[in-house]
């Protein structure tokens, strides 16, 4: 019985492993749909008339390469690493339990323990790199934000140290006073029409 429950252990902790693995490779381009185009490619070549000669030559249709992996978000990478510590923990769990009921020998906790505490440990090490990475970011931030002020003032200190244009010294025209001005108020003059 003991053995039994070490086996469905093991099972269990690589399905915890392998069947997420197994879901993200199973992708449009990969596994059981690169064959189906192959085989639908084969059955084209064969429903080609044997007595009419090769085969015209179509264009060739273009095989789709390997998708470009997606830059994965924030979010997807701790959501991903809360799925395993809560799988790897109801592990523990299930094999505490198991070990407290007498089914199976102390030692049956013993893999799972390890397990979860190698994810704790690199989980402790990624929580490091992603401070370390925020901050590296931030740093970035703030010198090129630095590095763009430090170009405005350069700037404005360049225009500042330009000299002023001057204006092209105007003429100065000097306006003579003739000697007959009119002035309707004079004693001995009129306006025209009075």
């Amino acid at each position: 019985m003991s053995s039994a429950v070490l086996y469905l252990a093991i099972v269990a902790v690589w399905a915890v492993v392998l069947v997420p693995m197994w879901l993200r490779r199973d992708t449009e381009n990969t596994g059981i749909t690169r064959l189906l185009h192959k085989r639908a490619d084969e059955e084209e070549a064969e429903d080609a008339e044997p007595g009419a000669g090769p085969a015209p030559e179509t264009a060739p249709e273009a095989v789709p390469g390997p998708r470009p992996r997606r830059r994965t978000t924030r979010a997807a990478v701790i959501a991903r690493r809360r799925r395993r510590t809560t799988g790897l923990a109801a592990l523990v769990v299930t094999a505490g339990a198991v070990v407290a009921s007498g089914v199976a020998p102390w030692w049956v906790i013993a893999p799972p323990t390890v397990l979860f505490a190698g994810h704790l440990t690199l989980l402790r090490v990624a929580v490091g790199m992603d401070t370390a990475r925020r901050l590296a970011a931030h740093e970035a931030r703030a010198a090129a934000a630095l590095a763009r002020a430090q170009a405005r003032a350069a700037r404005a200190a360049a225009q500042a140290a330009e000299p002023a244009e001057t204006p092209e010294s105007a003429e100065v025209i000097e306006l003579v006073a003739p000697d007959d001005v009119f002035d309707q108020y004079a004693d001995d003059r009129r306006a025209v029409g009075e």
